[in-house]
């Protein structure tokens, strides 16, 4: 797959391309073309490896647990009367 873009270089960055080029025996469009995939490769690989070095997340240490079952009858309330009271004086839940 071939990308056709447009950039803007400067004029001596222009000129320096050209001088080269004639060196090297080689269109201009074609040490152009050699000069990005080496760029784009080396930025690519800087972002691949500074990607693998972020710090990365520790395991969650309950991923191995089982939820905690409630062995208690459906009709009882989780939360006895008298906590129930005491949250409900609060304004504000800071759970």
């Amino acid at each position: 797959m071939m990308i056709s873009t447009n950039i803007y270089i400067s004029q001596e960055t222009q000129e320096f391309l050209i001088k080269t080029a004639i060196l090297q025996q080689i269109s201009v469009e074609e040490l152009a073309s050699c000069i990005l995939k080496e760029s784009i490769k080396e930025q690519l690989e800087k972002i691949n490896s500074t990607s693998e070095n972020k710090i990365k997340f520790k395991a969650n240490p309950l991923r191995d647990m089982q939820p905690y079952a409630y062995l208690t009858d459906p009709s009882e309330p989780a939360i006895s009367p008298d906590d129930w009271e005491m949250n409900q004086d609060f304004e504000v839940n800071e759970l």
